[in-house]
């Protein structure tokens, strides 16, 4: 888990949820240059490949601000 005190003040944070978006679908568009803004947002302007803590979105988003972030 991760000191979120410690991080509190020294990174920028945007916290984007997209409900439902397949990793699959998302990198197809992404390659296929459909979503340039996006793109720009993204570390290393690409999608990376992560597992939410919880199997549906109101747990997840619990868990997301309790400290449970995606895992790889």
């Amino acid at each position: 888990m991760h000191d979120l005190n410690a991080l509190i003040g020294t990174h920028d944070l945007l916290f984007l949820t997209l409900d439902t978006l397949r990793y699959d679908v998302a990198r197809e568009a992404l390659e296929a240059g459909r979503t340039p803004t996006l793109a720009a947002l993204l570390p290393g302007g690409r999608w990376e490949e992560r597992h939410s803590p919880a199997s549906f979105t109101y747990a997840a988003h619990q868990a997301f601000f309790a400290g449970f972030l995606p895992t790889p």
